[in-house]
């Protein structure tokens, strides 16, 4: 009654054939089963004898274990992308564009729908160098910005700013990365130039910091990102030993993995960091310097990297690093004025 089904998967001019399975159950459905060679949009061609289905769009998830890692789409245009978060309810992404003094709301199909700060920007907002940033609970938007924290709602207005430039509890020296713990609701900042990481309560008062300069465990050199896994153990790209280091929530030293070098498990300058908290629990950092992102397990094993030597999809410094909760990732691509979507 079903004779054999061929699934033709492409993206663009690109063609990734592979043949189906039947399976068959006790009720005549037949399911169609293929290994996708790529993770990315694909559409699905199904033919039954010579009657042609409706094509289907196929949504393949990141997925590093794959040797072709094909964005699905970039978003071009934007100057000096660097910190990014997803609002896994509306969709959108958020963006600091730091050489144009905004936050860009993008939709999930990456249309600018929204500018907050900036020339000509929604809201009363203003942002001299954006930095980090990340979604609270209540679905406003924190800002390292300058020596401060701001925080401000998804018009672009002004809620609150905290911080000012210094050393001393509550005071910034270039604030970089920006995280909120999913056990605590506590923010944790990593205040670069003053080589440590500042925790502030969810209203944003002080309540404790660790880290000191130099390389021994748990002292940091220009920590530039901030990224907390489902256990609420806290990752520190720490940028100036070329490492990265993980923490108790109390700031205490747990592990750390990667030394300089560009080879596999190597880091160099490593900036922006994440976690697929909803799936894999891998850690993903992007290395300015090597211009690559480096995946590992939660213990420090390398098991990909990718984006340094592909021709067409090459990063040039890539920064910032975020999952959606569908488990795609999105890559500030700095210097490529773009935002990558996998």
């Amino acid at each position: 009654m079903v004779e054999e089904m061929i699934n033709v998967l492409h993206q663009s001019e690109r063609k990734l054939t592979e043949q189906a399975k039947r399976v068959i159950d006790d009720k005549l459905k037949v399911l169609i089963q293929c290994n996708p060679s790529a993770s990315c949009t694909h559409i699905v061609k199904v033919q039954v004898l010579d009657v042609h289905l409706d094509d289907t769009s196929l949504v393949i998830p990141f997925n590093p274990y794959l040797d072709n890692i094909i964005p699905i789409y970039c978003v071009a245009e934007l100057i000096g992308p660097w910190g990014i978060a997803v609002n896994d309810e509306s969709h959108n992404i958020i963006i600091t564009e730091h050489w144009n003094n905004c936050v860009t709301i993008l939709d999930r199909e990456g249309k600018k729908v929204k500018l907050l700060g900036g020339k000509g920007g929604s809201g009363n907002v203003k942002f001299p160098s954006p930095r980090g940033i990340a979604i609270t609970p209540d679905k406003c938007i924190l800002v390292c910005d300058n020596h401060r924290i701001q925080k401000i709602s998804m018009d672009g207005y002004l809620i609150t700013s905290v911080g000012e430039e210094g050393n001393g509890p509550l005071q910034f020296n270039i604030p970089a990365g920006i995280a909120i713990s999913p056990i605590t609701g506590q923010v944790y900042v990593a205040d670069r130039a003053n080589h440590r990481i500042q925790v502030l309560n969810p209203d944003l008062t002080f309540s404790h910091s660790f880290g000191s300069e130099g390389s021994a465990n748990g002292q940091l050199s220009y920590p530039r990102h901030i990224a907390i896994d489902s256990q609420g153990l806290v990752y520190v790209a720490d940028s100036g030993n070329h490492r990265i280091q993980k923490f108790s929530l109390d700031g205490q030293f747990v592990a750390q993995f990667g030394i300089k070098g560009s080879g596999p498990g190597q880091l160099n300058g490593p900036f922006g960091i994440t976690i697929d908290t909803g799936a894999t629990g891998l850690v993903y950092v992007s290395e300015w310097n090597n211009s690559r992102i480096s995946v590992f397990t939660s213990d420090g094993l390398f098991i990909n990297s990718f984006g340094k030597n592909d021709s067409t999809y090459q990063f040039y410094h890539p920064y910032g690093l975020a999952f959606d909760k569908a488990g795609f990732l999105y890559v500030c691509d700095d210097y490529n004025s773009r935002l990558v979507v996998y």
